[in-house]
């Protein structure tokens, strides 16, 4: 059964800064029947809610066949009440309840943007969201997991927080150390059964290339300075190009713009036969 309190539909749409351009798509999902699918999605995160977990999202099905990408999208939008109400048991703020959720308009928008239609092909990272696992504080998101590689001077059963970066706004420094100032504090306050020291984080912009060819003043430069790599880089040789010009495809790439620095050295690594990196690093977060 799951647990809901009273949302109207405009309320759901405003914690999901869901945009107009949205809001006929999902209202249709939210007065329709549920599906069976949705309905299986919608019990997969009641049962998630509140357990840390570093593994994969995994496949919903019903009678063998897996629920669609809208079918998520469905559970999600009705799931909201729920995951309201879980958080105000936790005495989450509510503005913090509304930046998180605030995730699910904007991948719509991306998804707009890079296909050109209503739906979210990221929305198994957004069911993260949905299981009470990530919460965005200020600047960047966090999430509370169990790290499946090894990190110095982290025990093999300590929780880390897994920091993300939200598309919008600027990495300046002062953005950033308030953002890990208030995830120290608030997960000490909210979830003091997982004592945290520690955070890392996976990204493209972690690739030791970037570092070495960045203006090292600049924020993207100043950002990874605060980290210390562990363990190898690994090739992902879309990332790159997708969070700068949101798209996975490698062909074309000479009519993207290079309009900015960080475009040029994209492209021009690429055309120059290298492969971008996903990097990982970690910091200790401040007392």
């Amino acid at each position: 059964m799951i647990p809901s309190t009273a949302l109207s539909p405009e309320t759901i749409f405003d914690y999901l800064d869901v945009g107009e351009e949205d809001r006929a798509s999902c209202l249709e999902l939210l007065e329709a029947q549920i599906s069976p699918a949705a309905s299986a999605v919608q019990d997969y995160l009641l049962a998630a809610l509140g357990n840390p977990s570093d593994s994969p999202t995994p496949d919903v099905d019903v009678d063998g066949t897996p629920a669609t990408e809208i079918q998520w999208l469905e559970a999600m939008i009705r799931f909201v009440p729920a995951l309201q109400q879980w958080h105000a048991e936790r005495d989450i703020p509510d503005a913090v309840t509304r930046d998180t959720l605030a995730d699910f308009g904007r991948h719509l928008r991306i998804n707009r943007r890079v296909h050109g239609r209503f739906g979210m092909d990221t929305y198994k990272w957004l069911s993260h969201h949905f299981a009470g696992r990530i919460f965005q504080l200020g600047r960047l998101q966090y999430m509370l997991h169990q790290p499946s590689t090894d990190i110095p001077g982290v025990e093999a059963d300590e929780w880390v927080l897994g920091i993300h970066i939200p598309e919008g706004g600027g990495l300046g420094m002062h953005l950033v150390t308030e953002s890990l100032a208030q995830a120290r504090r608030f997960f000490a306050a909210h979830f003091p059964e997982h004592p945290l020291t520690t955070a890392n984080c996976e990204s493209w912009l972690l690739d030791p290339y970037l570092a070495e060819h960045i203006d090292p003043e600049s924020n993207i430069a100043r950002f990874a300075a605060l980290f210390t790599p562990y363990g190898a880089p690994r090739d992902e040789a879309t990332d790159a190009v997708y969070f700068t010009f949101r798209t996975r495809s490698m062909e074309h790439l000479d009519l993207l713009p290079r309009t900015t620095a960080l475009q040029q050295l994209v492209l021009g690594r690429i055309e120059a036969g290298g492969i971008w990196q996903v990097g990982t690093a970690f910091l200790r977060l401040p007392h």
